[in-house]
């Protein structure tokens, strides 16, 4: 695949949940939204290139984090 692979962490009626772009179900559903952030980052860093987008709770993007390198810039090396 190129590309990176994105996680997003948001908030549902029930918690947080972390979804991976392109798959149906979430990955996990969780109360706390820490925990959902580390599962989060651990499966970006289990499927490198990755990318991890936090929303704040009301649908705006508190942070990002990239895993890996870029694919694009690999192929121009």
């Amino acid at each position: 695949m190129l590309g990176r692979h994105v996680y997003r962490v948001h908030r549902v009626e029930t918690g947080w949940v972390v979804v991976k772009e392109g798959e149906e179900h979430p990955r996990g559903e969780y109360s706390e939204r820490q925990q959902a952030i580390s599962d989060a980052v651990r499966f970006a860093e289990a499927n490198e290139p990755a990318k991890v987008t936090i929303e704040t709770g009301n649908g705006t993007i508190a942070n990002e984090w990239l895993f890996g390198a870029d694919p694009i810039e690999e192929l121009k090396t």
